[in-house]
Parts: C-alpha cells; sequence; structure tokens
C-alpha cells in the first residue's frame, strides 16, 4: 500500500470517528437556542425569557417534563398566547397561556421512543413576541420524570 492510499484511509477513518462523535455530542444537554440567561424574579422564581423560537436538550431517558411557562404580556386584544412544544420534530401538546401574571406547569408525558442518543430535543414555539426585545413567554426551571436528572437549571 502506498502512502497516498494510508494517508487517504486515515483521513477518511478520521473523518468517520468524527461524524459519529458530532451526532450525539456529550454537550448536547447544555445547548439552547433562543433563550435568554437565567434571571430571578422578585419571590425568587428562576426563569428565562423565550424568543419566538426556542430549543433546548432533556436526557433521552426522561419520560415527564414540568414545563413552568407565564406570559407577562397578553396576547393581541387580550387573547391567550399560544406554547406549542414539540419533541424530535414531533407535536406534543399546545399550551393556552390565559392569565398573564400566572405560572402554568404542565406535566408533559414524553414518552419513550427508541433512541440511541443521549439526548432529545424541544423545541418551544410561541404565538406572539413583544418588541423590541422579542420577548417571548419565560420559561423557569424545567423539571424532569424518569430520568437520573431531575432539573435542567440544576445541571448547568
Amino acid at each position: 500500500m502506498s502512502a497516498r492510499a494510508i494517508r487517504r484511509t486515515a483521513i477518511a477513518i478520521a473523518m468517520l470517528a468524527a461524524v459519529l462523535y458530532l451526532r450525539d455530542p456529550p454537550w448536547a444537554g447544555r445547548m439552547t437556542s433562543g433563550l435568554r440567561s437565567w434571571e430571578e424574579d422578585p419571590p425568587g422564581t428562576r426563569f428565562r425569557w423565550t424568543f419566538g423560537r426556542a430549543t433546548f436538550f432533556i436526557p433521552a431517558d426522561a419520560t415527564a417534563m414540568t414545563l413552568p411557562l407565564r406570559s407577562v404580556f397578553p396576547g393581541p386584544g387580550g387573547a391567550a398566547v399560544a406554547v406549542d412544544v414539540r419533541v424530535d420534530d414531533r407535536w406534543l401538546a399546545t399550551i393556552q397561556l390565559t392569565e398573564p401574571d400566572a405560572w402554568v406547569r404542565p406535566l408533559l408525558p414524553i414518552g419513550r421512543r427508541p433512541t440511541n442518543r443521549r439526548y432529545r430535543r424541544v423545541d418551544l414555539r410561541i404565538s406572539r413576541v413583544v418588541p423590541p426585545f422579542m420577548l417571548g413567554v419565560m420559561t423557569g426551571d424545567v423539571l424532569l420524570e424518569g430520568s437520573t436528572v431531575r432539573s435542567l437549571a440544576r445541571s448547568e
């Protein structure tokens, strides 16, 4: 085998290893998108503002999650704000936030889909945002059931 063939084989093996590693990276559980930094309201409740769309990851072994949501700003004409929740691109629930000052804490069964990944992606789509900062809704500490990790905020 020539030096060129050995080099090509080594590059192909390295690329395959990188693809396999990046398919399910260990840091995915700490990744978020569309969420601002953690804040604390006057009673001491930790929360993060969403934008119009937000994404975070939960451990694949979780069977349910409690997703605290609060809409400080009502929709147009005082309408409820809808939050569409999806897990791995599959619709899970649409939560209607009718009371702007009330926290809603729905328990959402995730179910166990066969997967060989460590994490599952949760997407939130908010029906309205408030300019100029494009604030969506407040989301609190997500609590998990059926997983060794109990709280996403505590695992950061």
